[in-house]
């Protein structure tokens, strides 16, 4: 899923990297148990569709308990449509098809989610698993690369070139490493705050 995960490494925000382990998990067991894959895969349209709702339309990432699959991922991709650089909303609606044949194979033949009894009668096999994990691939990538462009904008290290330089002549440390982008990877929030505080004093128009 390397689309999937330029994405994630991309998008600093939203704690993204939450959907690592999701990733470990689709690769790690395609061959070896396909149905965990795919059931992964299913979890991972479903937590980005919740997180799109969340951030577009202030839903609770609560309140989607007793939605169905395909109407939360149909909701989801059609929310995402709204702003310019919109692709066909129609095909939206006939890509929740494909994310409805997901949740249906994940229900029917999933090894988790409901604490099966005995062995199943299908059990998928590493192609068909790696068939619904490219698609999974396309439809999350493309589905964050749309929140992206509709969510508030991000907070980017090379966007404020002053205030960085500011920060290294206040604190200045040893060697290459530079205060302003250690604070930046390792303290976004501080970053951001004291950020404010600097257009604030030195930049009072952009308030």
């Amino acid at each position: 899923m390397e689309k999937l995960k330029h994405e994630i490494q991309r998008i600093k925000r939203h704690r993204l990297e939450y959907y690592h382990s999701h990733l470990d998990l689709v690769e790690g067991y395609i061959d070896e148990k396909p149905d965990i894959s795919i059931e992964t895969c299913k979890a991972l349209i479903e937590g980005i569709s919740k997180l799109s709702l969340h951030l577009l339309n202030q839903e609770p990432l609560d309140s989607h308990k007793d939605e169905k699959f395909q109407a939360l991922v149909k909701r989801a991709l059609l929310e995402l449509q709204k702003g310019r650089g919109f692709s066909d909303a129609e095909a939206c609606r006939r890509m929740s098809g494909f994310v409805h044949y997901i949740g249906e194979v994940r229900n029917e033949h999933c090894d988790i989610g409901h604490g099966r009894a005995s062995l199943k009668e299908q059990v998928n096999d590493a192609e068909f698993a790696d068939l619904i994990v490219g698609i999974t691939d396309n439809i999350c990538t493309y589905m964050l690369r749309r929140l992206d462009r509709l969510a508030d904008k991000v907070t980017e290290y090379e966007d404020h070139p002053e205030f960085n330089d500011f920060l290294d002549e206040q604190n200045p440390l040893p060697g290459k490493t530079r205060y302003s982008r250690a604070l930046f990877d390792q303290e976004f929030e501080t970053y951001e705050i004291e950020l404010g505080d600097f257009l604030l004093e030195f930049n009072p128009e952009e308030e």
